[in-house]
């Protein structure tokens, strides 16, 4: 299996406004690679298959040996409930984290200027966001999630009209299933 390896990890919510795409799920793709890295801190208990196969791939073999160790020794043949994944927790614990500090810097100027030009949410951000903002900011994020949504129903008539061998790349089925349920791997 060819390994990932992560080169820069954000600090802030703010760090990614400036790339494409939805903030929170590049923060949260960045902060799921870094937890799968370097996860030696916390005992893993459990992990969902997604998880399974991300710690797999990551560049620190050692830790993901050890981790799958623990795993592999503690699995039981027996039939059990379902056991939450330990990183799924994580993420969701650091997204609500996330959102909070976001919605404490909506007066920052480069929050503003983000909201008003060049914001692009996924539904379950743009959702969980939009709970937690004042009425006229929750209106923006709103009509960011309509503006893309708008967009990607384009792209993808034109995807699907389109003769086959003058099609454009595949890259619209991707950013509709991103807008629809985030980056992979960010929600169950």
């Amino acid at each position: 299996m060819r390994t990932h390896k992560q080169l820069a990890f954000y600090q802030s919510i703010l760090d990614p406004l400036s790339e494409p795409g939805c903030p929170f799920c590049r923060f949260l793709k960045d902060y799921q690679a870094a937890r799968l890295q370097h996860h030696s801190e916390n005992r893993i208990r459990s992990l969902c298959s997604f998880h399974t196969w991300g710690l797999a791939a990551v560049q620190n073999a050692l830790t993901a040996a050890q981790v799958f160790i623990d795993l592999v020794e503690a699995a039981s043949v027996k039939a059990e409930g379902k056991v939450e994944c330990d990183l799924c927790l994580e993420i969701s614990a650091e997204e609500d984290r996330r959102v909070r500090e976001f919605v404490g810097c909506v007066h920052r100027r480069n929050v503003v200027d983000w909201l008003r030009q060049d914001a692009v949410l996924c539904i379950p951000h743009g959702v969980k966001l939009r709970r937690q903002l004042p009425l006229v900011l929750s209106a923006r994020v709103e009509t960011i999630l309509e503006n893309s949504r708008r967009q990607l129903v384009e792209e993808l008539e034109t995807l699907r009209n389109t003769p086959q061998a003058d099609r454009p790349g595949w890259g619209a089925l991707g950013r509709a299933a991103e807008f629809l349920v985030a980056q992979r791997g960010l929600h169950a």
